[in-house]
């Protein structure tokens, strides 16, 4: 097995990569003179559209570092970069608002603001607009706004939900458990691991997002026997899907 670990500027600025490497330790799979795992660093600027410098990989890593990096990776073996996920359809009910997807006509003609995320690309257009807006020509998810006390990431690996972190808000109004089941549940054609991030308001938990397990922040989540094979099943799913397309 073999990681390739992003550096800016010869540093490590993520803290699933540091996480990563502290759970790498705690399975000894590197110690011992075991040989289990491969930890190689390649320094990338996230700006940085030169993704020839992975030529040297060949392709035989798994990559972790930020969106830019894990992009330009899948890009350059697979000519393809991973999508958004957003609210997927099978949870758009659990959103406790209106939730759908269009193009840049889409907008409603109304005088509310409404949130809305591009389905073309990660880390991309993501503003709160009103129908007088006008937007580029692409791919979008559109939500009525709604109160958010609290927000919650929720780690999910093969179904089960194996980590709860707040990262926003009062951390102690805590989310609906119940309910937060009955979405992993609902959500039957997930990632073999993702995140599922939920928002609290007047004792309702409801979906914010839900992201492929790359890139995520972790605000706190360490499981170290889960967390590095949430990162290969999450890879070697996702590249064999590309191999099959």
């Amino acid at each position: 097995m073999k990681f390739l670990i992003q550096k800016i500027n010869g540093e490590i600025l993520h803290d699933f990569s540091f996480t990563l490497l502290e759970s790498i330790k705690f399975l000894k799979w590197s110690s011992n003179g075991l040989t289990h795992v491969i930890i190689d660093y390649l320094d990338f600027e996230n700006d940085n559209n030169d993704s020839w410098v992975f030529e040297s990989t060949h392709g035989r890593h798994i990559p972790i570092g930020s969106v830019e990096f894990v992009s330009a990776w899948f890009k350059y073996f697979y000519n393809h970069t991973p999508l958004p996920i957003n609210v997927p359809n099978e949870l758009l009910n659990y959103g406790y608002r209106k939730i759908f997807n269009g193009d840049e006509n889409s907008l409603p003609k109304s005088d509310s603001d409404f949130f809305v995320k591009s389905n073309d690309k990660i880390k991309s257009f993501t503003e709160i607009v009103n129908s007088e807006h006008s937007l580029i020509k692409g791919n979008y998810q559109i939500s009525e706004l709604i109160e958010i006390d609290s927000e919650w990431r929720c780690f999910v690996y093969k179904g089960e939900l194996v980590g709860l972190q707040n990262y926003s808000g009062d951390f102690k109004m805590f989310p609906n458990l119940e309910e937060i089941n009955y979405m992993i549940k609902a959500y039957t054609e997930s990632p073999i691991a993702y995140t599922l991030d939920v928002g609290v308001h007047d004792e309702r938990t409801f979906v914010i997002e839900v992201h492929d397990f790359f890139s995520c922040g972790l605000y706190g989540f360490s499981d170290h026997k889960r967390l590095p094979f949430m990162h290969i099943r999450w890879h070697d799913e996702y590249a064999n899907k590309l191999k099959l397309s």
